[in-house]
């Protein structure tokens, strides 16, 4: 197995859900993560927490500017080792009803962000380095309409780390895309127009995955041994198909 002891891992969206639990069990197993988000609050007590192992750092991912910021300073600091692109938003309208300005916050977040935090962070990766995107079934399954603009974005997500998958194999850069299904996390939350629909997927799916759940996946995948790359992989709570 791979160790994690003494890597230094980059977290987006650690403030909550499932950036939070993998920042919590990257640390656990010995890593450092930088840890990126929006909330200064929630991360500083995250920093409280952690201690040293942790560093925070404040962006809003749907800026150009905020971006370009921090990947300047996450290059001129310490290597990455590992790239966890978690952060992402969701809206829940269809493609005929969605604003143009919610749509384009959506790409800024879930497409342009983890694209250019890669641009800025793989091309000094050492080859034992791995890049992680959380993605989602949505992207292989669009359940009705209104999934449609989320399900857009993760798609294209998707297709990106593909493609650089095939660029970094050369490297031994390792490229793993995780699609979770129905996760308990406060992307639900405050959803226009969700709270009906959840109510109806509770009932056919009573528990959902936490978070936890997704962190322990990401440290499983890291984990492997130097010969194994865990290109893609699905995990979807029992009871949930599809």
């Amino acid at each position: 197995m791979t160790s994690l002891a003494r890597r230094h891992c980059v977290v987006t969206g650690v403030t909550s859900g499932i950036g939070r639990a993998t920042a919590l069990k990257l640390i656990a197993e010995g890593a450092s993560v930088t840890g990126l988000g929006r909330n200064e609050k929630r991360l500083a007590g995250l920093a409280a927490e952690l201690g040293p192992s942790f560093t925070p750092m404040v962006l809003d991912l749907a800026l150009p500017a905020e971006r370009e910021r921090v990947s300047a300073a996450l290059v001129r600091g310490r290597a990455v080792d590992v790239f966890v692109s978690n952060a992402a938003e969701a809206v829940y309208d269809s493609p005929l009803s969605v604003e143009p300005a919610t749509f384009r916050r959506l790409l800024e977040v879930n497409v342009c962000a983890p694209l250019e935090l890669c641009q800025a962070l793989v091309p000094a990766m050492p080859a034992t380095g791995h890049v992680v995107q959380l993605s989602s079934v949505a992207a292989r399954f669009v359940p009705n309409a209104k999934f449609g603009p989320y399900a857009v974005t993760k798609a294209a997500v998707t297709g990106l780390v593909d493609a650089l998958r095939l660029e970094l194999a050369p490297r031994g850069v390792r490229v793993t895309t995780i699609l979770p299904g129905l996760v308990d996390t406060p992307i639900y939350d405050d959803l226009p127009g969700f709270v009906g629909v959840r109510q109806k997927l509770q009932e056919q799916v009573p528990e959902w995955l936490a978070p936890e759940d997704i962190a322990e996946t990401i440290v499983w995948v890291l984990s492997r041994p130097r010969n194994v790359v865990v290109t893609e992989l699905t995990v979807m709570p029992t009871g949930q198909a599809r």
